[in-house]
């Protein structure tokens, strides 16, 4: 009897390329079809990449042959046009549920930011806590959207199973989200009195959630995290990088001065999920069959580990890229280069005039 064939849509997603990988294991999986206008670097014998967008007919042929449809949305951090970005993202999901109308099964991966980032959210947050992304986080807002046309795709009378997998925060650099992006700042930006729990999500678990939900076992919504989680401050030695406090007011005004002047490739927004507690609860995945392999401590380790090298800003290292990328990232930034310009002006004035001192700079 043929094996499934699974359809990825967003392949250059790392969760993605990642889940192919993993399936040239499945003896139950006889294709993996990536779809994106763009080649991703997917290898085996399995995997057959597909050069097609939404509109082309080769994408539509190639999710009419979907047994299994697996949508990762790709959310630009880079697009300023937040009402576009939201219309091609929510659009493509429409068109890809409507195009793989014989697919048994659609996963669709979201995360945990759905949730919101709020003073009151419970620790941890169960599934059934109600969706209140953020207003001025867009993304959340975009894979909230994007749930929502997956649920309707979910009422289909052929009966297919939709599995909405929400993850915890992943931090490895390899994935490129914005607490990836945090962690490759010069410091890890916290605000002062704050010490948020945290949870870091190891990709190979996220990856194992995916193939589980690609079975076909699952329905419906799932956390998928550790089963702990660890104070901001905890997670940064655990990461082996340095945290930066600063006040919420300096923090914010900074981010946003960053994005007005372009830059910053990410909105203030980003701040309130390293401020507020966003933790998710992992039981209903965990009786479902899946287990984490590894603590939120240890997978902050292993992140950290994989940092890369780069330019010297302020006594740390940082990749020249990352300059621009994330309101957190550049935050950090200014607030090392603001306290290494403060010091040299010290020692600067400490030589000229050695019984004047003058107030430290702003920030």
């Amino acid at each position: 009897m043929a094996g499934k064939v699974i359809v990825l849509v967003g392949a250059l997603h790392p969760g993605a390329r990642e889940l192919a990988l993993a399936l040239e294991d499945d003896p139950g999986v006889e294709r993996v079809m990536g779809l994106s206008r763009h080649e991703p670097p997917l290898l085996g014998p399995k995997f057959e990449f597909v050069k097609a967008g939404p509109g082309d007919p080769a994408w539509a042929a190639a999710l009419a042959e979907a047994d299994t449809l697996v949508l990762f949305p790709l959310i630009d951090a880079a697009d300023r046009n937040e009402e576009g970005r939201r219309a091609r993202v929510v659009e493509a999901t429409r068109r890809a549920l409507a195009a793989a109308a014989g697919a048994a099964t659609v996963v669709l991966w979201s995360s945990g930011v759905v949730y919101g980032a709020h003073p009151g959210n419970p620790v941890p947050i169960p599934e059934t806590h109600p969706v209140r992304p953020n207003p001025e986080f867009p993304a959340a807002g975009v894979l909230a959207e994007s749930e929502r046309i997956a649920f309707e795709a979910d009422e289909d009378p052929a009966g297919r199973a939709v599995v909405v997998l929400r993850g915890a925060g992943v931090w490895a650099p390899s994935w490129g989200t914005f607490l990836a992006r945090s962690l490759m700042a010069p410091a890890m930006i916290g605000v002062k009195g704050q010490n948020p729990p945290l949870q870091c999500l190891a990709p190979a678990d996220a990856v194992a959630a995916l193939a589980l939900a690609t079975s076909g076992r699952l329905r419906g919504v799932y956390n998928v995290a550790p089963d702990d989680w660890v104070p901001a401050k905890e997670a940064a030695r655990a990461a082996g990088r340095r945290r930066l406090e600063v006040s919420q007011r300096v923090a914010q005004a900074t981010a946003e001065r960053l994005w007005r002047a372009g830059m910053s490739a990410a909105t203030a927004g980003e701040l309130g999920y390293q401020l507020h507690p966003w933790v998710l609860d992992n039981a209903r995945l965990r009786q479902a069959g899946w287990a984490p392999t590894r603590s939120s401590a240890e997978a902050f380790a292993e992140a950290g580990a994989q940092v890369p090298e780069g330019m010297l800003v302020g006594g740390v290292q940082l990749r020249r890229s990352d300059l621009y990328r994330g309101a957190a990232a550049a935050v950090a930034l200014a607030a090392a280069v603001a306290v290494a310009r403060r010091q040299a002006r010290a020692a600067r004035s400490a030589r000229a005039r050695p019984v004047t001192r003058r107030p430290p700079s702003s920030l």
